[in-house]
């Protein structure tokens, strides 16, 4: 039975299946391109401990090396079915993130967040671009950390109130700098600018054979034997492309993956907004229960 935490009865359960189904496009137009991906994060974690969704999660993650991402993002405009589509910051209005989307076409799926930056998306999987990080252990450092900045940067330019951990030091403080980051320096860039210096962190240099998600970098680095050659795995029946070795990459990510967390800690990106379709703000039967 599928744990409903903040979604009307139902609904999650629901939700999964919209982007088990856009995952299976991408996992097909993947195939016929010859193009590398991986179940990502937490989808990866849900495959190995609970053969698919956890249960209470709301997302998909993919990732998808450095080459292999480009060619994604150039493809899919053209290659996705009809009622699919490929979302970027240089196609979508007020959208933050510096990587892709694949949204289901005519659904709506708006979290606190989207709604303050005004971004209109729909029900989607996350695309993460991995890159190679330098052999040298110091730029590789700095390369991880850089990174975060503009991935932050970007998120305070669209908004004034990203998500706090309740348990982050001087919350309060950190909410206020948020807010005066909003109205002042990430104003100075513009998204096509921190992409392309995120982006610039990793060229020029000598690499080596760890990887890192571009956009989540604080989770530190991963090996490439880990990684790669990519394998099949199971989620809800499909057979899909994990990591090499998702046990090696779940503990790089998680320690002791195979433990559940305490429910405090079972998070969600639960939206305000829901739509499958019809019209209709599903999450509003939540919101006057």
């Amino acid at each position: 039975m599928v744990e409903e935490g903040p979604y009307p009865a139902g609904v999650l359960q629901r939700l999964q299946d919209v982007e088990r189904d856009i995952l299976a496009v991408v996992d097909v137009l993947c195939r016929e391109h010859g193009i590398t991906y991986f179940l990502d994060s937490g989808t990866c974690l849900g495959a190995v401990r609970n053969g698919g969704f956890i249960p209470w999660d709301d997302d998909i993650d993919i990732g998808m090396p450095w080459d292999d991402y480009k060619r994604f993002c150039e493809i899919a405009p053209h290659a996705l079915p009809e009622g699919y589509s490929l979302h970027t910051i240089d196609n979508s209005e007020n959208f933050s993130a510096l990587w892709a989307k694949v949204y289901k076409d005519g659904t709506r799926f708006l979290d606190a967040s989207a709604v303050e930056a005004g971004s209109d998306q729909g029900i989607f999987i996350d695309v993460f671009p991995y890159c190679r990080l330098a052999a040298d252990p110091r730029i590789a450092k700095k390369q991880m950390k850089q990174a975060a900045f503009w991935q932050r940067m970007s998120y305070l330019k669209a908004f004034a109130h990203p998500k706090i951990p309740q348990k982050a030091q001087f919350r309060s403080l950190l909410s206020g700098l948020c807010v005066v980051a909003h109205h002042t320096i990430a104003h100075f860039w513009s998204y096509e600018t921190m992409r392309d210096k995120q982006e610039q962190l990793f060229e020029g240099h000598e690499t080596g054979d760890d990887w890192c998600c571009l956009s989540y970098t604080l989770f530190g680095a991963q090996k490439g034997e880990d990684l790669f050659p990519t394998a099949d795995i199971e989620f809800d029946g499909m057979k899909l492309l994990g990591p090499h070795n998702p046990d090696g990459y779940l503990r790089a990510w998680y320690g002791d993956y195979m433990k559940l967390p305490p429910a405090k800690d079972r998070f969600t990106h639960a939206p305000v907004i829901l739509d499958f379709g019809d019209g209709v703000n599903i999450m509003e039967q939540r919101q006057t229960d």
